[in-house]
């Protein structure tokens, strides 16, 4: 599938605007528009990150290794009720999001130990709106001011403050 213009249009000062007191709302119509275009674009999966036009590639996650576990095995390794995973879900205290109507999909990396998970995921949820895209943040390479870590290690090693702060310019590409 192509698009009818060869490059993107600029923002409208309204759309700019719109951003800025939204970003939010901004973020969920980009990802929205994305996900049709990728609808309509044929089959999930079959195109390389190559044919995703240059200027979108930072948006893609790269979910290939990440282990992703469902609501039992969370609950296993634990050592809690698959009620309390649902609930420690709903408050983001674990991330979690749904892949179906029917299934979690739940980051094995952020648990800790039993009953122990990294401390300060749902501040970071806050900060970034959707437990998905807090993920894709907190599981990638960020620049802080000594070096480039992974989120997930700052928040063990106990920088909550400045993940919170990195988190707010996640996605933040608008000016």
């Amino acid at each position: 599938m192509g698009f009818l213009v060869n490059s993107p249009p600029k923002l409208s000062s309204g759309a700019r605007e719109f951003i800025r007191e939204h970003p939010e709302e901004a973020r969920v119509a980009v990802a929205v528009a994305l996900e049709t275009a990728a609808a309509q674009s044929g089959a999930e999966g079959t195109r390389s990150p190559e044919d995703v036009p240059a200027r979108l590639r930072r948006f893609l996650v790269d979910r290939n290794g990440e282990d992703l576990i469902g609501v039992t095995e969370a609950a296993s390794r634990l050592g809690v009720s698959r009620t309390t995973v649902y609930d420690w879900a709903a408050r983001n205290t674990l991330i979690a999001w749904r892949s179906t109507k029917r299934r979690l999909n739940i980051p094995a990396s952020q648990i800790v130990g039993p009953g122990r998970v990294t401390a300060g995921l749902a501040e970071v949820v806050d900060v970034v709106g959707e437990p998905e895209l807090a993920w894709a943040f907190l599981s990638q390479d960020w620049p802080f001011e000594d070096g480039v870590a992974r989120p997930i290690e700052r928040l063990r090693s106990g920088g909550l403050d400045e993940v919170l702060s990195a988190a707010a310019g996640f996605g933040a590409t608008f000016t």
